[in-house]
């Protein structure tokens, strides 16, 4: 071998390339990729609560109970917390985009079924279905923003998804719910469907691949030991119990709420029932100013000044003042989305890795809440009418308030 060549350098390496760096809220497409998520989880919500101004309408079409109608609700956030179970390791094996514009479009796909079928057992198999797949989008939207955003930005991000959570619940309670004795209820979820169609066209331009994601194994066994592992942070856990009882009573309050305001003391109807539903507007901005408040007072002091301001609220519905329950519904939703929000934050704060399945968790608590409210809060309704499930709804915001209280991750 000449000399020449035995002594020749070696070519110069390349670079390594370092990570993509964390998107803040000044950074391009930031709006952009809060809105198609916004969007997206306005999709979920819509299609998981468009059912509870339409309780008493089911009771009636149906020929069922006050139990049997909380089923449209109690089934599909039993199988969303089933299935955020797989959604989490799926999400972290393929990756996060792929999971939610999947879900979108199955979204769309069982809202049209659900317009067009006439049986109560059919509706609740849709249902039961619809929570399977929804996972992929309220725990996975969240999951995307823990990995792509930088620390300082991330409260905000994940305020305005939360914010668009409310909205969608709003504005799809608002639309079915007073259109019910016009229209009837199919023809509403049938624009349903199509606006979740939107989304997934909208999901699939504008949502970028992850730039941070790395793969992780879906195996059951690891995925238990990561469950696991996340329970055995004492922050993180305590943000589970609180999303449990939050979720608890978000739920049994807006099941019921209803049937009290129909009832002969109240003496409402359904259309403005359905007006209920305007509570959660000023609500879609308590999940982004509860940050900002966080800023001021302190994550913990925020999150207790939510969860008394839903106290206070859950109390003056007991009046029978149309203008002070009204109010005290708008303060309940209020104190609600701030709390959540804050809890949510310190998910994606407090996990420091598979924040998937971190979510996922925090999901599964908040669903199974969802799930108990239903027939837990018929028992209350018919054991002590509004009077007594404001009662049991208090007992949860106290134990919330404890647990937040003494967490050593507020």
């Amino acid at each position: 071998m000449p000399a020449d060549t035995a002594l020749a350098p070696a070519p110069p390496r390349a670079p390594a390339r370092s990570a993509p760096g964390p998107i803040r809220h000044d950074s391009p497409g930031f709006l952009r990729i809060c809105a198609v998520l916004v969007l997206s989880g306005a999709t979920a919500f819509s299609a998981l609560y468009f059912v509870q101004p339409l309780m008493p309408v089911f009771a009636a079409e149906f020929g069922i109970g006050v139990t049997e109608a909380g089923l449209s609700l109690s089934l599909p956030t039993a199988a969303l917390a089933a299935g955020l179970v797989v959604t989490g390791p799926v999400s972290d094996a393929l990756g996060r985009k792929p999971v939610i514009l999947a879900s979108v479009l199955m979204t769309a796909l069982l809202l049209a079924a659900m317009a067009a079928t006439a049986d109560w057992g059919m509706f609740l198999a849709l249902r039961t279905a619809l929570g399977l797949i929804l996972g992929g989008i309220t725990a996975i939207n969240l999951t995307w923003l823990a990995e792509e955003m930088d620390r300082d930005s991330l409260g905000r991000a994940v305020g305005w998804v939360l914010a668009g959570n409310s909205l969608g619940g709003m504005l799809a309670r608002l639309l079915v719910g007073t259109l019910a004795e016009t229209t009837g209820w199919r023809l509403p979820v049938a624009a349903l469907a199509g606006i979740a169609l939107l989304a997934a066209a909208l999901i699939w331009l504008w949502l970028p691949a992850s730039r941070n994601f790395r793969p992780g194994s879906p195996a059951p066994a690891a995925a238990l030991r990561t469950y696991l592992g996340h329970l055995r942070n004492p922050g993180l856990r305590d943000a589970v119990l609180q999303g449990f009882l939050l979720m608890s009573a978000f739920v049994a309050f807006f099941n019921l709420v209803g049937f009290h305001l129909l009832s002969p003391g109240i003496g409402l109807d359904q259309h403005a029932v359905g007006l209920v539903s305007l509570a959660f507007l000023p609500s879609t901005f308590a999940a982004v100013e509860s940050e900002r408040l966080a800023r001021h007072l302190g994550t913990r002091r925020a999150a207790l000044a939510c969860i008394g301001l839903a106290g206070a609220g859950i109390l003056l519905t007991l009046c029978p003042a149309l203008p002070l329950l009204g109010i005290g519904i708008v303060l309940f939703t209020l104190g609600f989305f701030g709390a959540h929000s804050l809890c949510a934050g310190d998910v994606g704060r407090l996990a420091e890795t598979a924040r998937g399945q971190a979510t996922a968790l925090y999901q599964i608590a908040f669903y199974a809440g969802a799930t108990l409210a239903g027939p837990g809060g018929g028992v209350a309704w018919q054991a002590g009418g509004w009077a007594g499930v404001c009662g049991v709804l208090c007992a949860m915001l106290g134990l919330a308030a404890l647990i937040r209280a003494r967490s050593p991750g507020a």
